[in-house]
This record gives C-alpha cells, sequence and structure tokens, in this order.
C-alpha cells in the first residue's frame, strides 16, 4: 500500500474551504495525491475502511477508534474562541423549555446524519451542561431536520446558512458558544487525522503535505479578505458573511484545544461513547 499518490479526504464545507484553496495550486491532483470528498461522516468510514489515508474528520472518529489512526500535528478544526456558526441546534422552544416540549410531544432530538463529534457534542452538553433529562437521539439525513417540526442538529454550510437566515419561529442555539460556556476552551470539532500504517511514498507525501498546510495557517488571517473574493467562493453567502465566518474557524492545535478534547474525551467516556481517554498519537 506504499505506492501510489496519497489520498486526501476533503469536506466540502467552507470550514476548510480557505485551505483547501490555497493547498490545490501547490498540490495539483497527480502522482503524489489524490483528493476524495465526502462529508465528516463519510470520510470517518472511509478512514476507517483503509479507502484514504488522510483527512479532516470528525474528533469523535480518532476518540474512539484511537489504534486505527494518527494525527497531523498542529492541526485541527476548531472555533477561534467560542461561537462556531456552523455547529447548530434548532429548536423549536427556547433551550430551557426543550425537556418540557419533549415531555409533552414525546419527540426525539435529531443528530445530523453528515456528523460524529457534533453529535457526541450535543450529548455531552445535554447532560453536562445543560443537566437535562436523557431523551431519544435519532439520525436524520442532512439538511431535512427542518422540515420534521422535532428539535434538530444541523452542521455545515447547511448550519451556516440557518445561522445567517435564521428560520422564523426556530431557536439557534451555537454548540461552539456551549462548549465555551461550559467549559472555558474553544471546541474541537475536527482533527488531521491519518490511516495508521501509512508508510513509503504516501508517508512521504504526508509531510510535504503537513508543511503545505502549516505555512497556509500561519499566513492565513492575512489572506483571508483576498480569499473570500475568489471566484469559487459560493454564490450563496456575501464576501462579508464569510470573512466574519472564516475568523471565528481556527486550525491550531494548540495547548487549549488539546485540554478541550481531553475534556470531552472524559465526558464521552462517562456517558459509555467511548472506552477510554486516548492519547494523541502523530504521525510524522
Amino acid at each position: 500500500m506504499a505506492h501510489g499518490p496519497l489520498k486526501l479526504g476533503r469536506i466540502a464545507y467552507l470550514n476548510v474551504w480557505p485551505l483547501y484553496e490555497s493547498l490545490i495550486p501547490d498540490f495539483p491532483e497527480g502522482p503524489d495525491i489524490t483528493y476524495v470528498p465526502g462529508h465528516p461522516s463519510e470520510l470517518n468510514t472511509a478512514l476507517a475502511a483503509g479507502d484514504i489515508d488522510a483527512a479532516p474528520a470528525s474528533a469523535f472518529a480518532y476518540l474512539a477508534r484511537p489504534g486505527a489512526f494518527k494525527l497531523l500535528p498542529d492541526l485541527c478544526i476548531r472555533a477561534a474562541v467560542a461561537p462556531i456558526q456552523s455547529v447548530l441546534l434548532l429548536s423549536p422552544v427556547p433551550l430551557a423549555e426543550l425537556p418540557a416540549h419533549l415531555r409533552r410531544t414525546g419527540d426525539p432530538v435529531l443528530f445530523s446524519g453528515a456528523s460524529a463529534s457534533s453529535n457526541a457534542l450535543t450529548r455531552v452538553l445535554w447532560r453536562f451542561a445543560w443537566n437535562f433529562p436523557d431523551v431519544r437521539f435519532e439520525s436524520v439525513p442532512p439538511g431535512t431536520g427542518l422540515a420534521t417540526g422535532k428539535p434538530f442538529v444541523e452542521i455545515g454550510d447547511l448550519a451556516l446558512g440557518r445561522y445567517l437566515d435564521p428560520p422564523a419561529g426556530w431557536h439557534v442555539t451555537d454548540l461552539g458558544q456551549a462548549w465555551f460556556d461550559y467549559a472555558g476552551t474553544p471546541f474541537v470539532f475536527a482533527l488531521w487525522i491519518v490511516r495508521a500504517g501509512l508508510s513509503g511514498q504516501r508517508l512521504e507525501a504526508l509531510g510535504k503535505l503537513h508543511t503545505a498546510l502549516a505555512a497556509i495557517n500561519a499566513n492565513l488571517p492575512e489572506r483571508l479578505p483576498a480569499l473570500v473574493r475568489a471566484p469559487s467562493r459560493p454564490d450563496w453567502i456575501s464576501e462579508t458573511d464569510l470573512l466574519n465566518y472564516l475568523r471565528v474557524v481556527n486550525y491550531d492545535l494548540d495547548a487549549s484545544a488539546k485540554a478541550s478534547l481531553v475534556l470531552f474525551a472524559e465526558h464521552c467516556r462517562e456517558l459509555g461513547s467511548i472506552e477510554a481517554v486516548p492519547g494523541l498519537r502523530f504521525a510524522l
């Protein structure tokens, strides 16, 4: 498996758009790298199956199966401080009234089929931050929650659209902000996950990729104002809204992010979602 191009997963969401917009001109598809699109849950599955070599994928996927994966150092996808704008819980009643509403209706809370970290985060906040009684959680395809009338989690560009233009009568909770209010640290939604056992040409390509991503990340604050004017910016979001959004997304796996990740993992363990709190193992 050491030969052939590095297969890199690519989330189509705007939260990684600046990285790929800068990366692909220097790393076009070819003998060294090929890009495989998918939403986070699809990339989690592809990594676990060995169908791709690396990807920015759900932090929860690493916590759940740390023996199968390693990480790229210094990089993640997290809230810069608190709000993230693209990971939301939408409810037909205010958050504080939600338990009573669910008791009255018998409704579940609907998770996004595109996510793992955000769904796990909702469970953690439900128990430890909000101290709500247990309820049913069910999964639905992304983008379908609003039509059900039930409270639902939405992530990615669909969620960002709801944040910028909230549906009438719905109450929006930014889960990045909710975690920060509880934990005092920015939430880490995704890590750059690498399948264990990567070697040879692909590992060499991964090293070059990491160097490039680190340089892109370092220069990103200065480049963002010009980047949001790129022709590839989706026409559904304005330059101003995109710039504001990309300033609340951060890619630094620093000490505060690692502390946040450990606390989240500990709560996931307490809920029985993972067996133990793993250490962070790096591929490079």
